[in-house]
């Protein structure tokens, strides 16, 4: 038989084992189509019931913080889950496309002035706001910042997840260095 004949009757083999492959399970691939079907239908009410009680308690521990978590902590454990309220400064930027372009043509404008070097240290290499530079350095001169239309705002959010698993308290193990059957070293001696 030549290389040729003998390649043709492996790629023969090769397509009738597949297709004996494909039949054996097409009848169990079309039973998980099924049963993902069946769980995505049976599972969509519960799924936007959750969603919609995790919108009302994000919502609540927004508004109502305060009287939901104890004075101490910003978060409430209840069932394996935690509700958590976090506050945060952000950058907010009332056109940011616009803010980019005039701090762009003040840093073109006087090479070396301070005002040129502020404004490129607001941006980033690829022409985006440096936001962690604008929340440091905020507080020094807002009224230079506001004429860009950037303010630094105090935002919320809220959070609804898992609580972490309770941390297992590892006893710690004596190791009694004289035993019984050792002698002391100044009886030995």
């Amino acid at each position: 038989m030549s290389p040729r004949e003998h390649a043709t009757q492996l790629l023969n083999d090769y397509a009738r084992r597949k297709a004996a492959l494909d039949a054996a399970t097409s009848s169990v691939r079309a039973e998980i189509i099924n049963l993902t079907a069946a769980l995505n239908q049976a599972a969509a009410p519960h799924e936007a019931e959750l969603k919609q009680l995790e919108k009302q308690a994000l919502a609540l521990a927004l508004e109502h913080g305060a009287s939901i978590f104890d004075e101490d902590k910003r978060s409430l454990t209840q069932n394996g889950l935690v509700l958590a309220v976090r506050e945060s400064a952000a950058v907010e930027v009332e056109d940011e496309p616009q803010a980019i372009r005039s701090l762009q043509r003040d840093a073109e404008g006087v090479r070396g002035s301070d005002t040129a070097m502020a404004c490129n240290a607001c941006l980033r290499v690829s022409v985006e706001l440096d936001r962690e530079y604008i929340l440091r350095h905020f507080d020094d001169s807002p009224e230079w910042f506001a004429q860009y239309g950037i303010a630094v705002v105090d935002k919320k959010s809220a959070s609804l997840k898992p609580a972490p698993k309770p941390r297992v308290v590892k006893s710690k193990t004596v190791k009694n260095l004289k035993t019984a059957e050792e002698p002391m070293e100044s009886e030995a001696a």
